[in-house]
This record gives structure tokens, C-alpha cells and sequence, in this order.
């Protein structure tokens, strides 16, 4: 088997890489000892914001980073000096006294002999002892520095020890330090933000006792170096004048300013190193490969039972096969033959560890969660409509035709047009949509929390399905928390049952004030073991700025979930993006996976009102020949999808009117469903809209319909004692329909089938309401197959209302309800159906089209399916 050398210092990911025969950030590196939770959250801005300042030098004296230190830690600026690293600060540490001898633990860090050595100072080992659990033997130390009391000797000593973990006895070494004043104590604590207690040295420090400090591992910042010498004013000063002008960067000295006011990183770094320490040494140790030398740090030494194991090429097999990196110790002092050292690393990561080397050492299997994650893709946004869910319901489709049982999911969705499943369960109609794209029945699985705006501040929350109650902003962040567990049992669910989820997040990923709180998007995909791209819309503008922007908001845990970037909605020239495209993943290092052309009549229904709202669905050109339908836009306005297999009709306009002004004279005026159906109702009557209204009856040329809160909008009254949608009470309708309708707590959820009775028609569709509405003086006009009503004639038979949102769904039924318009107007009626309402040709044409603008083949890579 082939051994390349690998650097003696481990955490050379290009030189791992190389022998892997992959890109440096496919490497899972437990060969360097970084903070497993990568650097703060605060780092990355920090930076940003410093970087114009690298015009200028730094300041030589470092003196906001002095200031900070004895601010947080205690510490004189006096006392600090600064090193490009704590290495730089080893090195010459043995030139600022004439020192006589220099004292070593061994094993230890390699550069303290090699620092020592360079100086040409004599040596004088200590062996640390496997016996002993490697702690030092303080009788050796002391009749070393007794031996000869007039010789000045250094003595450099880990705290705790690199690579056994283990700490110093604090009191000892305080003792003998006062006991041999004649002796210089360096004690490194670059591992010492990884001990649970308080255990550093930083404030026993004496004349002859110095603290050396990295902040390199725990911020994990290797790449900027940041190292700390705490001693007494005198030494500082020598050992300043010895380095080079700005060891430290101005980038690195703005880190330390600020790196005090977050103590609660350190501690929570400390909690979560010690939870996946415990489990990572048990399963260690069930492994029964090596002997598990525990260690108070990040890093765990590891001792082979079988001395013949050829360390070398165990390292290049990991590599090679695993892209797992590991420290060997073969240049460590008493560690030559079969020891390595290892990081602790996330509780993930720990399990692709063990799992390695039970396949390397033939070891049985075993997935310690219980169950292996489902391939998972992810749709994010730079911003809300930017086509999450269409491009989402796309690859449905896609990995549908590709022959895998795949789900929708999202946790949360935020939409007023809804969708009643077979069960009778209420999700967001986009997840319904996306579920027939994968071939397969909706349930509320797929939505577990759907909110429904009924005002400015408060939405219904609807959990799995069922209506809870309604909340504001802050009762509801405070639900999150316990929504989220019902939202992890819905996913777990679904993934157990098909091959792969397709999610999709909410809103734009880049809300840094809610991410907190985050259960959609990030966070989810974190518990999904999700692949994510993150969608942008080009036709808005500044796509590229989008997506740089959403990334430098992300924390780094968050950067690691992106695999790339999706393009939406582009019209032109692909080749004139390729600028763009450079730089976006220069800066990124993250890839496009392709660009998706603006896709103009998909026939599929939007997935909430933005698209709505922005008129972009209304048309206004002009009329000719065609049936002019206009839409009333209610400030609360739910399910407006019932219309959209009117607007597929060649002779149907189909218009939304926001205002009295907008409506013109239309043949048909259609009042949708309602949120808040009082609260609409009174809009109506304060816009003037319900006097056109009243006008259009007495006239008599309007067909006036009323879609479930439309339709109770044009009854008698509507009471709400319960206060289901508000604190309004009642409210006296339109009185064009001799019904009148009281708001109940239950909610109303099911599908439906039913006929028109005047033309004898099949309609279908779903209800959703809280309204018991009942006939006082008005004749049904709608049935069920069971003979229940599902609407009634109003006052005029051009006046109909009817609870069944989907009424024109059936294609037989449209046509014929459109030719008695047209027969009204002096038209001929066309009788033969135009055009089918079916979304199955639609949704093929989408993914068709989707799947020839993306890289499906790197997509499959990345889900682990190629």
C-alpha cells in the first residue's frame, strides 16, 4: 500500500487533499484540533467591516486590543505581548534571557525542542509516562532545577499537554515557580479555552511564571494567527523588541477587541466538546481497535492494541478511501510506533470516524442514530417569490420521472391560499401541488404548520392539519419551539416512507432578526441533513448582490449546508451572466447549478398572494371578443386559486380590482374567500365597493358570485360570537342571497363532489370554513352526491354563492357557465371545451423544462446518488 509523508503538524488539507485525490473542503480534517463549532457568528462581519481599513498599517501598539483584554480578562496591557500566532511567540521565547538549560515534557508540541534547538540551548527531557496517565513528574522536575540552583533554566510545559490532553497540577507548579525564582516558566495554554473548570494559569502569573495564550484553535482561526505572551511588564518589553514590527494583522487585532464581550462562546464550545466527547469515547471503545487515552482538551490520544498496525499507511487509507485526515505521532517523543491523535469534532462527523474504521478493521456496521438520513434537496431563497416552491414542485416531478418515491415538506408555511386533503386535513396549497408532482396524495406531513393571516398582526395557526387558534407575532415565537418537535415528527415520518424529500424554506434565508428562531429554513435543513440552493430571482434585479449578500449573513454552519446557487426567471442571453457568474463564485466558492428562463403560463396555481398582490395576474389588455371577469381584492383574501382555470380559457379576461375605480363594467364580479370575513365585509361598504355592487344587481347585466367568504359577504348577516376571526361581532351582508351565517369553532375541512343543479354538471373541489350557513329564504343550488347543500341562488339567478372553492375545476361545467355568459352578451356559445383544466401536462412541461436549465447530474452528485 502507497504512504505519501503527510505534514508533521497536521491540518495541511491541500497536502490531504492531493493524496485523496479531492477538493481541500472534502477532507474531514480530525488531524488539527479547531473548534468544532467553527469561528463565532461575529467574526465574519467583524472582518467585512475592517477590511477597508487594510489600507492603512495597524496600529504598532495594539493598544483597542490592549485595552479589551484587561477590560474582559484582568490582564495589564503592560503585560501582553503579541505573536503571529503562539508558535511565532515559541520561537523566541528561548532568546530573552541567556538561558543555561531548557526543560521539556515529552511527548509535546514539536516546536518547543526545534524552538530550543535553534537557540542552542541544551535540553533536559522529561518522560511522560503511560504508567502515569502522561502526568508529569514534578519530583524529576524538581531535582532537575535543584540540581544546579545557579543555572538559569527554561522550563515549557503544555497546559493542558499536546497530544495527551492532560493538565498541569496548578498548586505544584505555583510552588516550585516560587521555590526556584531562578527559573522562567512558560506555561502554553493554547488548548486551555477547551477545559470545562478554571484551570488557566493566566492570573497566578509571577516575574518568573508567563502564560502563553492562542487564540487560534478556539476561535478557530488558524489562517489569521493569533497568539498572546502574558508575563511581567520586563519580559514583555524584551521579547517585543526581539519580534518583527506587526505581528499581528489589523484584521486580527480587531478579533481581539472584540473577543472578550462573547464570553458565552467559550462556554458553550465547552458544553458541547464535552457532550460529544462522552460519546464519541464510548464508541471508541466498543470499537476495541486501541486503548482510549482520555484527555481534558479537545483531542483524544489513541493507542493501537496491535503494536504490528502500520500507522503510515493507515493514514494514507483513511485518506485515500475515507477523506478523513488524522494526526500521526510518529514524530511525538515516546509515541513513535502506534499511536495517533485525534480530534473531537461534531457528533456527526465522530460517527463517519467510527464507521471508517469498522469498515477498515472489519468491524459490524452500525448507525448509532438509529436510522440513515434520506437524500434531501433543499430549495432556500435570496427573498420571498423568487420561485422556491414552483422550481421545488419541479424537481418533485423531476425525481419522480427518475422512478424514487419522493415528498414535499415544508414546516412552515405562511399563505392564504390553502388546500383540504383527502383526510380533511388544511396544509398550504403549494405542498398540495407539490405532492401531485411527486404522484402521491397531499397530507399534512408535508405542511405541519400553516399560518393564515386573518390581520396585521395575528394568523391562524393551523398545526398538523387542524386550526389551533389565532396569534400574534410573540405568542407565536414562543409556540415555535414546541411546534418544532411536531415538525421533526412529521419530516422523520415522511422519511421513512419514500426514497427522498424535496423541502422548501420560506421567506428569504438572509432574516438575521428571526433566525434565532429559525424552523424553516436553515435550521431544518440542519435536521434534514438537507443539500441546499438557494434560489434568485434575476427578473427583479441584482441577483448576484442577492446571493453574496444572503451568504455573508450566514453563519458558518450555515454557509456549509449551501451547495450552490439557482438562477430564476432569466430572459436573454445566458452567456452575458457569465461575469456574474465568476464573481459570484469567486467570492462564494460556491457553484451555480444552473439557470432557469423565466417560464411564462404554467397553468399552476401561486403559492400565496405575493404574485397576486403585485398585479402581475391580472390582465388588462384589451378585451375583444372575451368574457371580462374581475376579481375583488379584499385586504384579507384567501384562496384566489379559484380562479386560475378561468384565466386558461381563450375567451375569458380575467382582472383583479383592488379599488371602486378598477371594476368598470364587467360581465361577471367574483367576491373571493376571506381570512376575515367581517373585516372584508366592512371594506366592501367603506370603499364604495359594495354600492357597485348593489348597482351591478339592480342593473342586472353582472353575474355576481361568492366564493365561501364571498359567499357569505352576500347573504343576510354574518355573526361571529366565538370571535374565530376577530372581536367585530356582526355584521348585516349585501342581502343578495336570502342566507344567513354563524361562525362556529370547528372548522370545516373536507373535499367535495357535487352537481350544479340548474345544468346538471359535476363540480368538485374542497371547503374550508368555520360558517354554518343557513337558507332563510334562498334556493340551493349546488349538492353534494349525499344531497347537502354547498350554495344557493341569490335574489336574482345572476346572484350565486357557493362554500366549494374550486367550483369551475371541471372542465364541463366552466364551458357551460361561460356560454351562458356569452349567450347573455349576443355571442355564440362555443359548447365544445376549450381548454382542460389538468395539471399533469403542466407540471411535465415544468420539469422538462427545469431539468434542461440545471445540472442534474451534479445535483445527483451532491444527494449521494451518483
Amino acid at each position: 500500500m502507497k504512504s505519501d509523508r503527510i505534514s508533521p503538524h497536521g491540518g495541511n488539507l491541500l497536502q490531504m487533499a492531493n493524496i485523496a485525490g479531492v477538493d481541500p473542503a472534502e477532507i474531514l480534517d480530525f488531524s488539527s484540533n479547531i473548534n468544532p463549532l467553527g469561528f463565532p457568528d461575529w467574526i465574519r462581519p467583524l472582518i467585512n467591516s475592517r477590511i477597508s481599513d487594510l489600507i492603512h498599517y495597524p496600529d504598532p501598539n495594539y493598544t483597542k486590543a490592549r485595552e479589551s483584554i484587561e477590560k474582559y480578562w484582568n490582564i495589564p496591557k503592560e503585560e501582553i505581548t503579541f505573536g503571529n500566532g503562539a508558535s511565532e511567540l515559541i520561537h523566541f521565547l528561548p532568546k530573552i534571557k541567556k538561558f543555561d538549560l531548557a526543560v521539556i515534557a515529552q511527548p509535546s508540541y514539536i516546536d518547543y525542542k526545534k524552538s530550543i534547538e535553534l537557540a542552542g540551548i541544551q535540553i533536559q527531557e522529561l518522560l511522560l509516562q503511560k504508567e502515569s496517565n502522561f502526568e508529569l513528574d514534578y519530583e524529576e522536575l524538581i531535582h532537575i532545577l535543584k540540581r544546579d540552583p545557579e543555572k538559569k533554566i527554561l522550563v515549557l510545559l503544555g497546559h493542558p499537554n499536546n497530544p495527551t490532553g492532560r493538565l498541569l497540577n496548578r498548586e505544584k507548579i505555583l510552588k516550585i515557580s516560587s521555590e526556584y525564582k531562578n527559573s522562567f516558566f512558560v506555561i502554553d495554554e493554547s488548548f486551555i479555552d477547551f477545559c470545562e473548570s478554571d484551570v488557566s494559569f493566566r492570573n497566578y502569573r509571577s516575574e518568573n511564571l508567563a502564560v502563553l495564550w492562542s487564540l487560534t484553535k478556539i476561535l478557530a482561526l488558524p489562517g489569521l494567527r493569533i497568539g498572546l505572551l502574558l508575563t511581567d511588564p520586563e519580559t514583555a518589553s524584551k521579547i517585543s523588541e526581539l519580534l518583527p514590527s506587526w505581528s499581528l494583522n489589523s484584521l486580527s487585532s480587531s478579533i481581539l477587541e472584540k473577543f472578550g464581550e462573547d464570553q458565552n462562546f467559550l462556554l458553550k464550545t465547552q458544553a458541547k466538546i464535552a457532550e460529544w466527547k462522552n460519546i464519541f469515547l464510548n464508541e471508541l471503545e466498543e470499537l476495541e481497535i486501541f486503548r482510549v487515552h482520555n484527555s481534558n482538551s479537545n483531542f483524544l490520544l489513541l493507542e493501537f492494541l496491535d503494536t504490528k498496525i502500520n500507522i503510515p499507511e493507515l493514514e494514507y487509507l483513511l485518506l485515500k478511501e475515507f477523506k478523513i485526515g488524522i494526526r500521526n505521532c510518529i514524530n511525538f517523543k515516546g509515541l513513535e510506533n502506534y499511536y495517533i491523535r485525534i480530534a473531537i469534532r461534531t457528533q456527526e462527523e465522530n460517527e463517519i470516524f467510527i464507521q471508517a474504521f469498522r469498515s477498515i478493521f472489519k468491524k459490524k456496521l452500525k448507525n448509532s442514530s438509529g436510522k440513515k438520513a434520506k437524500p434531501a434537496l433543499m430549495l432556500q431563497g435570496t427573498a420571498s417569490n423568487v420561485g422556491k416552491s414552483i422550481l421545488t414542485t419541479a424537481f418533485c416531478r423531476i425525481f419522480t420521472q427518475d422512478g424514487f418515491k419522493v415528498a414535499p415538506f415544508k414546516s412552515q408555511n405562511m399563505a392564504l391560499n390553502s388546500f383540504v386533503t383527502y383526510e380533511g386535513a388544511e396544509i398550504g396549497r403549494a405542498q398540495a401541488l407539490q405532492a401531485q408532482a411527486c404522484k402521491i396524495r397531499a397530507d399534512y406531513r408535508m405542511n405541519p404548520i400553516l399560518l393564515k393571516p386573518s390581520s396585521e398582526k395575528d394568523s391562524q395557526v393551523i398545526l398538523n392539519g387542524k386550526p389551533i387558534e389565532a396569534m400574534d407575532f410573540r405568542d407565536y415565537m414562543k409556540f415555535k419551539l414546541s411546534a418544532f418537535d411536531e415538525v421533526k415528527k412529521s419530516y422523520d415520518s415522511l422519511s421513512e416512507e419514500f426514497d427522498m424529500i424535496v423541502l422548501e424554506g420560506a421567506g428569504g434565508v438572509s432574516e438575521v432578526n428571526l433566525k434565532d428562531k429559525d424552523i424553516v429554513n436553515m435550521r431544518m435543513a440542519e435536521y434534514a441533513k438537507a443539500k441546499v440552493l438557494l434560489v434568485g430571482n434575476i427578473d427583479h434585479g441584482g441577483v448576484f448582490g442577492s446571493f453574496v449578500g444572503a451568504m455573508e449573513t450566514m453563519s458558518e454552519w450555515e454557509r456549509k449546508l449551501v451547495s450552490g446557487f439557482l438562477i430564476n426567471r432569466f430572459r436573454g442571453i445566458k452567456s452575458l451572466l457569465d461575469p456574474g457568474i465568476k464573481y459570484l463564485e469567486e467570492t462564494t466558492r460556491k457553484n451555480v447549478f444552473g439557470i432557469v428562463p423565466f417560464l411564462n403560463d404554467l397553468r399552476l396555481p401561486e403559492e400565496d398572494s405575493l404574485e397576486f398582490k403585485s398585479g402581475s395576474l391580472s390582465d388588462t389588455s384589451p378585451l375583444g371578443n372575451r368574457i371580462d371577469i374581475v376579481l375583488i381584492d379584499t385586504p384579507r383574501i384567501s384562496n384566489h386559486t379559484d380562479l386560475d382555470s378561468l384565466r386558461i380559457e381563450p375567451d375569458v379576461r380575467v382582472r383583479i380590482a383592488h379599488r371602486k375605480e378598477e371594476i368598470g363594467n364587467p360581465d361577471v364580479l367574483i367576491l373571493p374567500g376571506s381570512k376575515n370575513v367581517i373585516t372584508d365585509l366592512n371594506y366592501l361598504k367603506e370603499s364604495g365597493i359594495s354600492e357597485t355592487i348593489l348597482t351591478f344587481h339592480k342593473e342586472g347585466k353582472t353575474e355576481i358570485i361568492g366564493i365561501c367568504g364571498g359567499y357569505q359577504m352576500l347573504g343576510e348577516s354574518v355573526h361571529d360570537p366565538f370571535q374565530i376571526e376577530s372581536n367585530l361581532g356582526s355584521a348585516e351582508g349585501l342581502n343578495l342571497i336570502g342566507v344567513k351565517t354563524i361562525l362556529e369553532k370547528e372548522k370545516l375541512l373536507k373535499q367535495t363532489e357535487g352537481i350544479h343543479l340548474l345544468s346538471g354538471k359535476k363540480v368538485s373541489g374542497y371547503e374550508i370554513h368555520h360558517g354554518n350557513t343557513k337558507e332563510i329564504s334562498a334556493r340551493s343550488l349546488f349538492q353534494t352526491n349525499s344531497g347537502e347543500s354547498l350554495g344557493h341562488q341569490g335574489i336574482s339567478e345572476r346572484v350565486w354563492g357557493t362554500y366549494l372553492h374550486g367550483v369551475f375545476d371541471e372542465d364541463e361545467f366552466r364551458r357551460w357557465f361561460l356560454d351562458k355568459i356569452r349567450i347573455r352578451k349576443g355571442m355564440s356559445p362555443l359548447r365544445k371545451i376549450q381548454v382542460k383544466y389538468e395539471l399533469e401536462t403542466n407540471l411535465d412541461r415544468l420539469a422538462d423544462e427545469v431539468r434542461n436549465s440545471v445540472n442534474m447530474a451534479e445535483i445527483y452528485r451532491i444527494l449521494g446518488l451518483t
